[in-house]
């Protein structure tokens, strides 16, 4: 076998390939180790041992390896080559690496290999990362022999790996992947998608300065990356699309780059819809490819729907969404549901409700049929019918994701808050990347109030869709519930740059700004509802909300009296009108009030406690209690319950039931002054004199300004036959009347 050469670039002697310098006149040689030659159990950085090496290409070699420090992990070890490179090329390869090791080991993403060192030895780089068991799209087509991948499963890829790509293009500073192609995409056991070549390499191809066709793949390449523009994400999406087409119909765009057929007429099963988003991600020109990978994303979710719910559009089928048909005799069940479909989409839901019910009445046992339905009642808010129709389309299809997600959402809406969980629950086993399912069990234990939970579902489900603008905001409700706002008003913002027009996050935002007591911001915020929805109550309630707070009442009530015209069923503006009413004098409108509140939501324990509280001002103790008592039967941590609770037992003369629930109140705020009081008054009364002073003495360090309480204290003192400190303590009663 011949040996190989390099020659002299200075004087042109022949030197053998490992050579540093030349043998005729000392000039330094480029560097030309080749790599992949490491044998196995070659032990790296004194801690990494290699097991075999599992890839090899023109610029690098991947070695699986064990972490002999952390307990023997598997992961992967990227070894660089350095071929053709002169000694300044070297050093500035070797910046660049450290610079963009820095970077990608900062990446945290589920569809992204973490990195976890890189290194140099014996001249060569290294990068280690996680090994991921699997294969990449590239052995996975060559081993269906030429079979076309399905819809679905060319439309979950697409959904993963836009979510990557934009993950990637919004990471400061934007990262563009450049080289997306089935090579580098690799497909785990569990059919996971992860990108695995980040290019690092590229730094180490000589004469590569520039952004060209080598920092990609022809026929997945954008048009730009062949000559001087500089690559940008629309980029990546020219390459997502060439590898989606590439999918959806088995042709290489390598063996004729630019050129796309229409998709659907390789494979008439690629919907009308998708072969419009191909043509445009595939534009030679970049501007009129989408803006940004978000809105490939946005409409692959939409054809998924689609497909799920049966109502998929193909070429032949097309028509424009605002076109419906009128009803003629003849037409199948499958064009009932594509039309119904559509007026679901377009919120004309008598009409979608018609149109499903004609595809039921040609056949009563279609689960799709079923489906649409429930979710066209649902979204009329008749959340029993909804769930009816859930029910029955689970009857016959037990494993249809939408109609159990749409069951969990009707039995939470019916405050049948245990059986939503299950029905949330069932979705996930079935289909553990649902974020529509995590966020809808977010919501549920959120109303089961275990807000810790609730955080964790919602972030789970922002894990799958870090776009899902829902989630969000319901992430920013239960935050705010904990009342930590800043985290909360962050949360609505992002929920906000996903989609400006939810009114419901503005809304939330509102809530938060008004909490922090920055009226300002708040009603700007409220603002930014009415101008939306002039009509949405939660948005006037919360406006009324911050005049109750100025001490506006009237102005408050006129408020709540608005979003209850807007609409009649709104239980916390029934609720907050009450309040209002109470403090104007009017007990009367206020039971009123309360009393609607309590017919639209039974189970609100803020509208029991505040009944009650009216009940106790209008002396119908027996009534308060039983008020007070369902108020803690719905939320046994409301301390002003209790203490309320501990009153009417005390006007009843029932002494150790009131002692009872004033302990409890304290048990859940200590500092309760009214709470101490209150018992101090009640243990006199039990003859328990030591006792009530001790609580008196509680009462006056938490309120040391209010004279009942030194009126507690001196009359406990005197009990005790403890003048002097009696008198002492009567004394400061007088100084504290007089304002001295």
């Amino acid at each position: 076998m011949a040996t190989q050469e390099q020659f002299c670039e200075h004087c042109g002697a022949a030197n053998v390939m490992t050579a540093r310098f030349c043998q005729n006149c000392a000039t330094p040689l480029p560097f030309n180790h080749l790599t992949g030659d490491l044998p196995e159990q070659t032990m790296l950085s004194n801690r990494y041992e290699l097991v075999m090496r599992i890839g090899q290409g023109g610029m690098g070699a991947v070695y699986k390896a064990i972490d002999t420090r952390f307990n023997n992990r598997t992961i992967a070890v990227k070894e660089m080559s350095r071929v053709g490179l002169t000694q300044p090329q070297i050093q500035e390869a070797e910046a660049a690496f450290e610079r963009e090791s820095h970077l990608l080991a900062d990446l945290l993403h589920p569809n992204l290999p973490r990195i976890y060192d890189h290194f140099n030895e014996e001249e060569r780089s290294y990068l280690v990362m996680d090994f991921i068991e699997g294969q990449t799209l590239d052995e996975y087509l060559e081993k269906s022999g030429g079979s076309l991948v399905s819809l679905e499963q060319v439309l979950l890829w697409g959904e993963q790996l836009c979510d990557v790509l934009a993950y990637l293009h919004n990471h400061q500073p934007p990262i563009v992947f450049r080289d997306l192609k089935p090579q580098n995409v690799m497909i785990s056991e569990n059919g996971h998608l992860y990108l695995i070549d980040f290019g690092i390499a590229r730094i180490f191809k000589p004469g590569q300065s520039h952004d060209t066709v080598a920092l990609g793949s022809p026929g997945f390449a954008a048009p730009e990356q062949y000559g001087k523009a500089q690559s940008t994400p629309r980029s990546d999406i020219y390459s997502l699309g060439a590898l989606l087409h590439c999918l959806l119909t088995g042709v290489d765009p390598s063996e004729q780059p630019f050129f796309f057929q229409r998709a659907s007429s390789l494979n008439p099963e690629v919907p009308a819809e998708l072969d419009v988003l191909l043509t445009k991600m595939l534009a030679m020109t970049v501007e009129d490819r989408p803006a940004n990978v978000q809105e490939v994303d946005k409409v692959l979710h939409h054809i998924d729907q689609q497909r799920i719910s049966g109502t998929l559009s193909l070429p032949s089928q097309a028509r424009p969404y605002s076109v419906v048909p009128p009803l003629t005799p003849g037409r199948n069940t499958n064009q009932y549901l594509q039309e119904a479909y559509q007026q679901y989409s377009q919120r004309h839901l008598k009409e979608a409700l018609v149109l499903y019910d004609r595809a039921l009445k040609d056949d009563a046992q279609n689960p799709v049929a079923w489906q649409g339905r429930g979710l066209t009642l649902a979204l009329s808010g008749q959340h029993r019918e909804a769930l009816a129709s859930f029910e029955q389309a689970l009857k016959i299809d037990a494993n249809l994701i939408t109609a159990l997600n749409g069951k969990g959402t009707a039995l939470n809406m019916l405050h049948r808050n245990q059986e939503a969980l299950d029905a949330f629950d069932r979705a996930i086993l079935l289909e553990q990347d649902n974020a529509i399912a995590w966020n809808g069990k977010g919501a549920v234990l959120s109303a089961l109030r275990q807000p810790d939970n609730a955080l964790k579902a919602f972030e789970t489900a922002l894990h799958f869709d870090r776009y899902m603008a829902q989630a969000w905001s319901n992430k920013g409700l239960v935050l705010r519930q904990q009342r930590r706002y800043e985290e909360a008003l962050r949360a609505f913002d992002q929920a906000l740059s996903l989609d400006r027009d939810v009114v419901s996050s503005w809304n939330g935002k509102g809530l938060v700004l008004g909490e922090m007591g920055q009226d300002k911001e708040a009603l700007l915020a409220y603002e930014e509802v009415l101008k939306r929805d002039p009509k949405y109550a939660p948005a006037l309630c919360g406006i009324g909300d911050i005049l109750y707070n100025q001490r506006k009442l009237r102005g408050a009530k006129d408020r709540y009296e608005q979003a209850l015209a807007c609409d009649p069923r709104f239980a916390k503006a029934w609720e907050r009108r009450a309040i209002v009413m109470t403090d104007l004098g009017n007990l009367t409108e206020a039971l009123k009030s309360y009393d609607d509140a309590l017919r639209l939501d039974p189970r609100s324990s803020s509208a029991w406690n505040g009944k009650a509280s009216v009940l106790f001002q209008l002396e119908r103790y027996e009534q308060a209690l039983d008020a007070y008592s369902r108020a803690l039967q719905y939320n046994a941590a409301i301390p002003q319950a209790w203490n309320g609770q501990g009153n009417a037992y005390y006007f009843l003369s029932n002494y150790e039931q009131a002692l009872n629930s004033y302990e409890q109140a304290l048990r859940l705020n200590p500092r309760m002054a009214s709470a101490q009081h209150n018992k101090s008054l009640v243990l006199k009364h039990l003859q328990r004199y030591e006792e009530a002073l001790a609580a008196a003495n509680d009462a006056i360090m938490l309120a040391p300004t209010d004279p009942d309480n030194w009126r507690r204290k001196a009359e406990a003192l005197k009990k005790l036959r403890r003048g002097r400190e009696a008198r002492a303590a009567e004394a400061e009663i007088v100084r504290l009347n007089s304002g001295a």
